[in-house]
């Protein structure tokens, strides 16, 4: 188990514009206000979703859209590093008008209705993504 500690700092809320990109729009904002290390969480609805799914046993992403208006039941995840950069992970579960439910990891290209984001910066050296042999994935160190 590897832990890290954090003091919280500013809590940054946002509400996206309708059209705009969910993905590209928090990351970008995150540049623009040198975020390094945060916490995300999301609500709102979507236009259209494109995500990930991680398939274990191949150790490689499966994108898919689901081009249809849906709501976010949750959305969540964090920024840390990747390769030096600022990297944002987040992942999302919708509905339809039935209630089925979807999810997975938010890709760009996942087109926003209306969502408001709390972006919760905290303090301290970001955790640092490096390769995992194990998963395949790219793991806090």
């Amino acid at each position: 188990m590897k832990v890290y500690r954090f003091t919280p700092r500013t809590i940054h809320l946002m509400r996206l514009d309708t059209g705009s990109d969910l993905y590209d729009s928090i990351t970008e904002y995150a540049r623009d206000h040198d975020v390094q290390v945060a916490w995300v969480n999301f609500l709102g609805a979507v236009r259209r979703a494109s995500l990930r799914y991680y398939d274990q046993e191949e150790k490689e992403y499966r994108d898919y859209v689901l081009d249809r208006h849906l709501e976010v039941v949750a959305g969540v995840g964090n920024f840390s590093s990747l390769d030096g950069e600022p990297f944002l992970h987040i992942h999302t579960a919708l509905s339809d008008e039935d209630g089925a439910g979807f999810g997975g990891h938010v890709n760009s290209g996942t087109e926003v209705f209306a969502i408001e984001v709390m972006l919760q910066e905290l303090e301290g050296d970001p955790p640092v993504r490096l390769p995992d042999e194990c998963t395949g994935l790219t793991l806090w160190d």
